[in-house]
Protein backbone atom coordinates (compact mmCIF):
# COMPACT_ATOMS: atom_id res chain seq x y z
CA UNK A 1 0.00 0.00 0.00
CA UNK A 2 2.76 2.55 0.74
CA UNK A 3 4.87 1.54 -2.38
CA UNK A 4 1.40 2.46 -4.42
CA UNK A 5 1.32 5.19 -2.60
CA UNK A 6 4.74 6.93 -3.46
CA UNK A 7 4.36 5.61 -6.74
CA UNK A 8 1.40 7.90 -7.65
CA UNK A 9 2.85 10.84 -5.39
CA UNK A 10 6.71 10.25 -6.85
CA UNK A 11 5.72 8.15 -9.98
CA UNK A 12 8.71 6.27 -11.94
CA UNK A 13 9.25 8.20 -15.37
CA UNK A 14 9.98 6.27 -18.34
CA UNK A 15 14.08 7.52 -19.08
CA UNK A 16 13.05 8.01 -22.83
CA UNK A 17 9.72 9.69 -23.50
CA UNK A 18 9.01 10.52 -19.13
CA UNK A 19 5.71 9.06 -19.38
CA UNK A 20 5.35 7.24 -15.90
CA UNK A 21 6.20 3.38 -16.10
CA UNK A 22 4.17 0.87 -15.03
CA UNK A 23 4.33 -1.61 -11.82
CA UNK A 24 5.82 -4.43 -14.62
CA UNK A 25 8.56 -1.78 -16.33
CA UNK A 26 11.74 -1.00 -15.34
CA UNK A 27 13.70 1.81 -16.47
CA UNK A 28 12.70 2.34 -20.16
CA UNK A 29 8.76 1.83 -21.07
CA UNK A 30 7.10 -1.24 -23.45
CA UNK A 31 6.61 1.11 -26.06
CA UNK A 32 10.29 3.08 -26.10
CA UNK A 33 11.46 -0.36 -26.29
CA UNK A 34 10.19 -1.30 -29.51
CA UNK A 35 10.19 2.15 -30.97
CA UNK A 36 13.77 3.25 -30.27
CA UNK A 37 15.82 4.30 -33.26
CA UNK A 38 18.31 1.04 -33.18
CA UNK A 39 20.70 0.83 -36.75
CA UNK A 40 21.02 -3.32 -35.80
CA UNK A 41 24.30 -4.52 -34.49
CA UNK A 42 26.77 -5.98 -35.72
CA UNK A 43 26.65 -4.39 -39.23
CA UNK A 44 29.47 -5.96 -41.21
CA UNK A 45 32.41 -3.56 -42.27
CA UNK A 46 32.78 -1.01 -43.96
CA UNK A 47 29.54 0.53 -42.40
CA UNK A 48 28.38 4.37 -42.45
CA UNK A 49 29.75 4.33 -38.84
CA UNK A 50 33.46 3.14 -39.98
CA UNK A 51 32.98 5.69 -42.79
CA UNK A 52 33.23 8.50 -40.41
CA UNK A 53 36.86 7.50 -39.73
CA UNK A 54 37.86 8.21 -43.68
CA UNK A 55 40.18 4.97 -43.44
CA UNK A 56 42.28 6.23 -40.47
CA UNK A 57 42.30 3.39 -38.14
CA UNK A 58 41.17 0.07 -39.04
CA UNK A 59 38.39 -1.11 -36.55
CA UNK A 60 37.16 -4.80 -36.97
CA UNK A 61 33.71 -4.11 -35.33
CA UNK A 62 32.10 -0.65 -35.17
CA UNK A 63 28.44 -0.55 -33.90
CA UNK A 64 25.66 1.67 -32.27
CA UNK A 65 22.94 0.60 -30.26
CA UNK A 66 20.69 3.44 -30.77
CA UNK A 67 20.18 6.09 -33.43
CA UNK A 68 20.90 9.39 -32.09
CA UNK A 69 19.46 12.97 -33.13
CA UNK A 70 18.96 16.47 -31.72
CA UNK A 71 15.88 16.51 -29.65
CA UNK A 72 15.20 12.91 -29.45
CA UNK A 73 13.86 10.54 -27.11
CA UNK A 74 17.39 8.93 -27.81
CA UNK A 75 19.22 12.35 -26.83
CA UNK A 76 16.97 12.59 -23.49
CA UNK A 77 18.13 9.01 -22.56
CA UNK A 78 21.39 9.72 -22.90
CA UNK A 79 21.06 13.08 -20.69
CA UNK A 80 19.53 11.10 -18.10
CA UNK A 81 22.49 8.90 -17.82
CA UNK A 82 25.00 11.65 -18.29
CA UNK A 83 23.93 14.42 -16.36
CA UNK A 84 20.93 13.56 -14.15
CA UNK A 85 23.19 11.04 -12.46
CA UNK A 86 21.21 7.86 -13.16
CA UNK A 87 24.37 5.24 -13.23
CA UNK A 88 21.83 2.31 -12.61
CA UNK A 89 20.11 3.91 -15.95
CA UNK A 90 23.59 3.27 -17.45
CA UNK A 91 23.73 -0.04 -16.52
CA UNK A 92 20.71 -1.29 -17.27
CA UNK A 93 21.07 -0.28 -20.71
CA UNK A 94 24.45 -1.66 -20.59
CA UNK A 95 22.88 -5.01 -19.86
CA UNK A 96 20.14 -4.88 -22.39
CA UNK A 97 22.73 -4.20 -24.79
CA UNK A 98 24.83 -6.95 -23.74
CA UNK A 99 22.06 -9.37 -24.43
CA UNK A 100 21.82 -8.18 -27.87
CA UNK A 101 25.70 -8.50 -28.29
CA UNK A 102 25.75 -12.38 -27.45
CA UNK A 103 23.79 -12.95 -29.99
CA UNK A 104 26.42 -11.19 -32.85
CA UNK A 105 28.70 -14.15 -34.22
CA UNK A 106 31.39 -12.10 -33.95
CA UNK A 107 30.90 -11.41 -29.83
CA UNK A 108 32.94 -14.82 -29.07
CA UNK A 109 36.03 -13.41 -30.71
CA UNK A 110 36.18 -10.41 -28.00
CA UNK A 111 38.52 -10.82 -24.72
CA UNK A 112 37.44 -7.68 -22.91
CA UNK A 113 35.97 -4.34 -22.78
CA UNK A 114 37.54 -0.75 -22.15
CA UNK A 115 35.51 2.07 -21.35
CA UNK A 116 36.28 5.07 -22.11
CA UNK A 117 37.70 7.58 -18.92
CA UNK A 118 36.63 10.46 -17.39
CA UNK A 119 39.15 12.92 -16.63
CA UNK A 120 39.78 12.62 -12.47
CA UNK A 121 38.43 15.81 -12.05
CA UNK A 122 34.93 15.06 -14.01
CA UNK A 123 34.48 11.72 -12.59
CA UNK A 124 35.16 13.29 -8.98
CA UNK A 125 32.53 16.27 -9.63
CA UNK A 126 29.99 13.54 -11.89
CA UNK A 127 30.42 10.86 -9.47
CA UNK A 128 30.74 8.07 -11.84
CA UNK A 129 32.15 7.31 -15.40
CA UNK A 130 28.67 6.50 -17.54
CA UNK A 131 31.07 4.33 -20.54
CA UNK A 132 31.81 2.27 -17.30
CA UNK A 133 28.17 2.32 -15.98
CA UNK A 134 27.67 0.92 -19.76
CA UNK A 135 30.54 -1.50 -19.50
CA UNK A 136 29.23 -3.17 -16.21
CA UNK A 137 25.99 -3.85 -17.33
CA UNK A 138 27.36 -5.79 -20.41
CA UNK A 139 29.83 -7.46 -18.16
CA UNK A 140 26.41 -8.46 -15.81
CA UNK A 141 24.44 -9.69 -19.03
CA UNK A 142 27.65 -11.69 -21.14
CA UNK A 143 30.51 -12.26 -18.81
CA UNK A 144 32.69 -10.37 -20.78
CA UNK A 145 35.54 -8.69 -18.60
CA UNK A 146 35.88 -4.89 -18.72
CA UNK A 147 39.20 -3.43 -17.68
CA UNK A 148 38.64 0.05 -16.01
CA UNK A 149 42.26 0.70 -15.18
CA UNK A 150 44.15 0.16 -18.66
CA UNK A 151 42.98 3.80 -20.70
CA UNK A 152 43.67 6.27 -18.26
CA UNK A 153 42.48 10.40 -19.53
CA UNK A 154 45.63 12.37 -18.50
CA UNK A 155 44.05 15.63 -20.13
CA UNK A 156 40.77 17.08 -19.91
CA UNK A 157 40.32 18.99 -22.84
CA UNK A 158 37.51 22.21 -22.99
CA UNK A 159 34.26 21.22 -24.76
CA UNK A 160 34.67 19.69 -28.40
CA UNK A 161 31.03 20.44 -28.86
CA UNK A 162 30.69 22.69 -32.11
CA UNK A 163 33.85 21.36 -33.25
CA UNK A 164 34.32 19.11 -36.58
CA UNK A 165 36.32 15.50 -36.35
CA UNK A 166 39.73 17.62 -37.06
CA UNK A 167 39.60 19.71 -34.25
CA UNK A 168 38.12 17.28 -31.77
CA UNK A 169 40.96 14.59 -32.77
CA UNK A 170 43.79 17.48 -32.77
CA UNK A 171 42.43 17.88 -29.07
CA UNK A 172 42.40 14.56 -28.40
CA UNK A 173 45.24 13.43 -29.38
CA UNK A 174 47.09 13.23 -26.38
CA UNK A 175 44.41 13.30 -23.96
CA UNK A 176 44.96 9.70 -23.36
CA UNK A 177 47.90 6.86 -21.86
CA UNK A 178 47.77 3.12 -21.34
CA UNK A 179 48.25 1.66 -18.19
CA UNK A 180 48.83 -2.14 -17.44
CA UNK A 181 49.77 -3.12 -21.12
CA UNK A 182 50.16 -6.45 -20.24
CA UNK A 183 46.29 -7.08 -20.00
CA UNK A 184 45.75 -6.12 -23.60
CA UNK A 185 48.73 -7.79 -25.45
CA UNK A 186 47.58 -9.84 -28.38
CA UNK A 187 43.80 -9.25 -27.67
CA UNK A 188 40.43 -8.40 -29.15
CA UNK A 189 39.26 -5.26 -27.30
CA UNK A 190 35.51 -3.64 -27.64
CA UNK A 191 36.20 0.41 -26.68
CA UNK A 192 32.64 1.20 -25.27
CA UNK A 193 31.42 4.68 -24.87
CA UNK A 194 27.60 6.57 -24.56
CA UNK A 195 27.93 8.34 -27.84
CA UNK A 196 29.31 8.95 -31.03
CA UNK A 197 29.46 11.69 -33.16
CA UNK A 198 32.47 12.65 -35.27
CA UNK A 199 34.18 9.36 -33.87
CA UNK A 200 37.66 11.49 -32.58
CA UNK A 201 37.26 10.22 -29.19
CA UNK A 202 37.42 6.80 -30.43
CA UNK A 203 40.00 7.41 -32.65
CA UNK A 204 42.39 8.77 -30.43
CA UNK A 205 41.63 5.89 -27.78
CA UNK A 206 42.24 3.21 -30.30
CA UNK A 207 45.30 4.77 -31.50
CA UNK A 208 46.91 4.54 -28.03
CA UNK A 209 45.41 1.17 -27.30
CA UNK A 210 46.83 -0.64 -30.80
CA UNK A 211 50.50 0.92 -29.98
CA UNK A 212 50.29 -0.57 -26.59
CA UNK A 213 49.91 -3.90 -28.00
CA UNK A 214 46.26 -4.79 -28.79
CA UNK A 215 45.72 -7.46 -31.19
CA UNK A 216 41.95 -5.75 -32.46
CA UNK A 217 40.04 -3.30 -31.34
CA UNK A 218 36.17 -2.69 -32.40
CA UNK A 219 34.29 -0.68 -30.46
CA UNK A 220 30.70 0.28 -29.64
CA UNK A 221 28.88 2.96 -28.82
CA UNK A 222 25.24 3.41 -26.98
CA UNK A 223 24.27 5.90 -29.63
CA UNK A 224 25.15 7.17 -32.75
CA UNK A 225 24.93 10.59 -34.85
CA UNK A 226 24.28 8.87 -38.50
Amino acid sequence: MFKSFLQLVYPRLCGACQFPLLASEDFICTGCRFDLPKPGLFIPTPNWITAKFDGLFNFTDANAFFLFAEGSRVQHLMHEVKYKGHADLGEFLGFWCGKELQKAHSFIFYDAMIPIPLFAKKLSERGYNQAACLTKGIQQATGLPSLEQVLIRKIQRKSLVGQNRVQRYESLSDAFMVENEGLIKDKHILVVDDTLTTGATFLAAAEKLKAAGAREISFLALAALK
